[in-house]
């Protein structure tokens, strides 16, 4: 991951890694490279929770998001990724996703039903969208909406459906690309699924 953002040519970013008791040598690595690190006691982790401390702690008015086991595919990542940022009333932006060669050969399939090349805008509240393994908000926005701290998972689509009832939108951006790197056993993906589906 940190190999991927040193060859970004959007160079206006600070790195923030949001750590909730790792025990191998994440913030070793974080470190060494750059990040400020953002402690979180493991107990009090949520999605939403994480992300909200991250933000919290953070600085300028584009807030990309991106997870730990997702790969940016190209220099051109970050740019693509917070260009529609700039576009009046777009709130968030979520970009591409395709398999890593770990993947298992039913996510990938996945990724590529979910994560289309072509861009759009999502503007219907009752379809909202949006996946935060890759993806971009405005910290102004986030101020008077954060994360939902209660979800178990999903605090992407309920921030996404807050903006679009508000009238805002979100866009879909295929060339701000990640490889997405799941090397889940099938227990955790069932979890994976119910947590979500909770």
């Amino acid at each position: 991951v940190f190999a991927a953002l040193h060859r970004q040519l959007y160079r206006d970013f600070e790195v923030q890694l949001v750590d909730s008791g790792s025990v191998d040598r994440t913030r070793d690595i974080a470190a060494e490279n750059g990040a400020r690190i953002v402690h979180l006691r493991s107990e009090d982790f949520t999605f939403g929770h994480s992300l909200n401390v991250g933000i919290e702690a953070a600085h300028g008015e584009f807030m990309a998001i991106i997870s730990a086991h997702a790969i940016p595919s190209d220099e051109h990542w970050l740019g693509k990724l917070v260009e529609p940022l700039r576009r009046p009333g777009v709130a968030m932006v979520y970009g591409g996703q395709r398999a890593h060669a770990l993947t298992k050969f039913s996510e990938a399939r996945d990724f590529e039903r979910v994560f289309p090349d072509t861009p759009h805008e999502i503007t219907d509240p009752e379809k909202p969208f949006a996946n935060n393994a890759n993806s971009a908000i405005l910290r102004s926005l986030w101020k008077s909406h954060g994360f939902d701290e209660g979800l178990p998972g999903l605090e992407d689509i309920e921030w996404a459906a807050h903006w679009l009832n508000k009238g805002r939108k979100v866009a879909y951006e295929p060339a701000a690309c990640i490889i997405h790197v799941h090397t889940e056993t099938w227990p955790q993906v069932r979890r994976r699924y119910y947590r979500e589906g909770m």
